[in-house]
């Protein structure tokens, strides 16, 4: 590991470096992604992005059968982690 807590080329065992398809932070969270959210409450969130800014992440929230329950804004304070794809 460099200075500074960058990892070499080969450092994290990966020797390939980064996926191909590794998506940017625009198209992560871009209009339309399909997002699970953990939130600080402990409640985990799927849901498709509508809209993020720097206060927040704004989802047309999922039940577990894909029935839409409404919008949810989570401010980015509340939120512990967000994944994306399978």
């Amino acid at each position: 590991m460099r200075e500074g807590g960058t990892l070499e080329r080969g450092e994290a065992g990966n020797a390939e470096g980064i996926r191909g398809d590794a998506p940017q932070m625009a198209e992560f969270f871009g209009r339309g992604s399909l997002v699970t959210v953990s939130a600080r409450t402990g409640v985990d969130l799927e849901g498709y992005v509508c809209d993020q800014n720097e206060s927040g992440l704004l989802l047309d929230s999922r039940d577990p059968s894909g029935d839409p329950t409404g919008y949810e804004f989570l401010p980015w304070s509340s939120i512990e982690r967000v994944s994306a794809g399978g």
